[in-house]
């Protein structure tokens, strides 16, 4: 494919560091690209592809990257995302109607525009609740309602100053250091704390109050962990993650359990089968189960941790048939980006 021209959006520490190696170790040809210039679709006209791995933690990306995208899809461009992949991310409200569309099995989830009609609900309705905003990663914005009492509380937030949605760090930053075993290593995360400190009060500051919603999804009781199946094209990765101790929450726990035995398959059927109809290049599904070990999807993302996929060491295909080996998904996203080009090249 020398032909082929591959525009990077690069982000230190995102998916774009694989992407460029890949490039390199493949002699494939590839131009960096800045997503933010404001003649960037010019400069894109002569592109095959374009990849960005953009994320909730870049308030920038949030106001502009969907409809970015979905022009350059219009231009006849490759994207990766594209919109078919992300315009849910990091909108579980968005979420909530796309789940639902399809029949896939979601965890009963329940939003209201206007506070009396969330005052009445939770008037008639069972506690405890799992409250949520549209946004955040690892756990956070995320909180246990245990009685009308406190969900009015939050109604009453909700409909008047609202929340500050704030960014993701504590929870990740604590179990990097859990996990870390290496003095040095221990060492040169203690100094990059202040400048992400410094990065994430920025972001914070940015993102505007969330308001004029309320978020609730049923609480599932007795999940000791949730199940990650995250599908890109013909594969599937899975793992399960430990609920935090003293909480309900397993997302961002950091306490990872790679053993395959134990990962319920329909929870793969069932991913295969959502990616599918969505058309997603590649998506993170967050399971637990209800007291008939029934797979329910808490929410999905189509970003996630490459190193968490790539301790796979295999993957199933839609099958259901394993294949062992470890693979970065930053690869499998590439490799499908480019399979897809040979066979459109060929057709013509």
């Amino acid at each position: 494919m020398k032909d082929l021209r591959i525009a990077i959006h690069d982000r230190k520490g995102s998916f774009s560091d694989r992407w460029i190696e890949y490039c390199k170790e493949r002699h494939i040809s590839y131009s960096i690209v800045n997503c933010y210039d404001s003649d960037i679709i010019t400069k894109l006209k002569d592109f095959d592809v374009l990849l960005w791995h953009w994320d909730h933690g870049d308030p920038k990306a949030i106001l502009f990257a969907r409809q970015f995208l979905l022009s350059v899809e219009n231009m006849g461009i490759k994207v990766f995302p594209n919109i078919n992949t992300c315009w849910h991310f990091d909108d579980k409200v968005g979420q909530k109607y796309m789940l639902e569309s399809i029949g896939a099995p979601l965890v009963p989830s329940h939003v209201f525009y206007d506070k009396k009609d969330a005052i009445d609900w939770i008037e008639t309705t069972n506690f405890p609740k799992v409250f949520k905003l549209r946004g955040g990663a690892g756990s956070s914005n995320v909180s246990l309602i245990k009685n009308q009492a406190d969900a009015k509380k939050m109604v009453k937030i909700a409909f008047g100053r609202g929340f500050r949605a704030n960014a993701s760090y504590f929870s990740d930053f604590s179990t990097k250091m859990r996990k870390t075993r290496i003095k040095n290593d221990y060492l040169g995360k203690i100094k990059r704390l202040l400048p992400s400190l410094v990065s994430i009060y920025v972001s914070n500051k940015m993102r505007a109050r969330e308001k004029g919603y309320i978020y609730f999804q049923n609480f599932i009781p007795d999940n000791k962990y949730d199940t990650r199946i995250t599908v890109i094209g013909n594969r599937a990765f899975g793992f399960r993650r430990m609920v935090r101790k003293n909480d309900f929450r397993a997302s961002g726990s950091g306490n990872i359990d790679y053993d395959l035995s134990k990962i319920n398959t329909k929870c793969v059927a069932i991913a295969f089968e959502v990616a599918e109809k969505l058309q997603s290049q590649s998506m993170a599904f967050d399971f637990i189960e209800d007291e008939n070990s029934n797979p329910l999807i808490v929410e999905v993302s189509y970003c996630y941790l490459a190193s968490a996929v790539q301790a796979c060491n295999g993957h199933w295909d839609k099958d259901l048939n394993r294949h062992e080996g470890a693979m970065w998904p930053q690869d499998a996203i590439m490799a499908d980006m480019l399979a897809r080009i040979d066979t459109k090249k060929q057709s013509k």
